[in-house]
């Protein structure tokens, strides 16, 4: 392009526009070249090409350095607003880098993904971008393109060489495939060497996801390519796929597809409970017929029959059973989630901690010890969250208030972070620890004038 002939005028530059919020850098060092900078920004925003086109050759080398405030370049702003013609302008015809990362670690490529602009992150891959950069969360490009279903975009990944195999706590591409119900992308990555008895989080396999996405389709898909249908998890959890189906409303249909393919219905899960008491428990009367003719009568039952089955699963005598159980479960789960924190393996103690949050989610305890495993992984919107839940369950505990403070102290919410630890403090006055902290983040808050503690 001959950006002489978009050349902008002679007259003063641009005031900046609404939304845009340049970051002051050293290459922008004047307030007339900061203004360009927003300028240039909503053009890119906009996929106004002829304006970027002005806005670069005003700014000439510093264009290349612009920032937003949360660190998107022009580049960032093109592709997460699919302006397919801005990037190919800004990388080939100016040679702006491909894959410059924003504040929070996301590149051009990730964002175009992320957000289904599949035509721009198809240019950004012809222009050399990687196909592997992760966002914060460890997601890469073919993570998002799984959620999306983008079958177009996770081929063209592929032929980059992305990995099919690389896992995040939500798991590989096949997991999130599976989860959103895509069958064409399940059966496009299988082809493509995903492994369908992958386990993430130690306890899920891409099986579980398509039965969290009630999906016959990929279920039916990842058995044929090998799934194991009795698989388990291997944190001592009893988690098959029979199971999870069956602990699910409106599951008849796959509890059908994963007997007809070899699921054992007599495995139990780690309270003693067959698939068929667990589709009980939740009067999935047409699943407890499914599954009557092939579970074994346990020998302690005297009637055996599909009513007295709902019936006994209802009787206060179980129900009390369960809870004792239960407690004793939860107990277990926190004594290893306990042990995991411990040894700073905070991935498995959430895990663990969540685990036992599902049988017991009123032990404010545990919601304390998952906040200050994820601070210790740097997610404070976590941290704050469960350190808000353990208030809400036990609103004398200043523990609880103290796991906010630290919460809000690494989200930079120094005024929240001061109210925090103040409430902490009323409720175990003089307390050293909770003192310093409050002591730190009144200084940190005197250095933000517009945020008095």
């Amino acid at each position: 392009m001959n950006t002489a002939a978009c050349s902008p005028s002679s007259s003063a530059p641009p005031p900046p526009l609404a939304g845009v919020d340049v970051a002051e850098d050293d290459a922008l060092e004047d307030e007339e070249t900061r203004r360009w900078g927003n300028r240039l920004l909503e053009a890119a925003c906009d996929g106004d090409l002829d304006l970027v086109a002005r806005v670069v050759e005003a700014l000439g080398m510093a264009a290349a350095a612009v920032r937003s405030g949360s660190g998107h370049g022009a580049l960032h702003e093109a592709a997460a607003n699919g302006r397919t013609l801005v990037c190919r302008y800004l990388v080939q015809d100016l040679g702006f880098p491909v894959d410059p990362l924003s504040d929070t670690g996301e590149t051009p490529l990730l964002l175009a993904a992320t957000l289904g602009h599949t035509a721009t992150a198809a240019c950004l891959l012809e222009r050399g971008a990687s196909p592997h950069t992760p966002d914060h969360d460890g997601e890469t490009p073919l993570h998002w393109a799984a959620y999306n279903g983008d079958l177009l975009l996770a081929q063209l990944l592929l032929d980059r060489g992305a990995d099919v195999g690389a896992a995040t706590p939500r798991g590989t591409a096949l997991h999130i495939a599976a989860t959103q119900a895509h069958p064409n992308l399940v059966a496009f990555l299988l082809r493509h060497g995903a492994d369908p008895n992958k386990l993430v989080c130690r306890v899920f396999t891409p099986l579980v996801s398509s039965i969290l996405g009630g999906s016959l389709e990929c279920m039916k898909l990842l058995i044929q390519a090998g799934a194991n249908v009795n698989a388990d998890g291997s944190l001592g959890t009893t988690t098959t796929p029979l199971l999870v189906a069956c602990s699910r409303r409106g599951n008849i249909r796959l509890v059908e597809c994963l007997l007809e393919a070899g699921a054992d219905p007599n495995i139990t899960d780690e309270l003693g409970r067959l698939p068929i008491e667990i589709a009980a428990v939740h009067a999935e009367r047409k699943v407890v017929r499914a599954l009557f003719p092939v579970t074994q009568r346990p020998p302690t039952l005297l009637g055996w029959s599909v009513a007295s089955i709902l019936r006994r699963v209802k009787s206060a005598s179980y129900r009390e059973r369960m809870i004792k159980l239960e407690c004793k479960r939860k107990d277990e789960l926190k004594l290893e989630g306990n042990k995991a924190f411990e040894i700073k393996d905070y991935d498995t103690a959430i895990l663990l901690y969540s685990m036992a949050l599902k049988l017991d989610d009123m032990d404010a305890t545990l919601y304390s010890n998952r906040s200050v495993s994820w601070l210790h992984l740097g997610d404070g919107d976590e941290a704050l969250s469960d350190a808000q839940a353990c208030t809400r369950v036990w609103p004398d505990w200043e523990k609880g208030y103290y796991r906010q403070g630290m919460a809000f102290r690494l989200l930079e919410d120094y005024v929240g972070a001061c109210a925090a630890f103040r409430k902490a403090l009323e409720l175990d006055p003089g307390n050293p620890i909770i003192v310093d902290a409050l002591r730190d983040v009144s200084q940190r808050s005197e250095r933000v004038p517009s945020m008095p503690c």
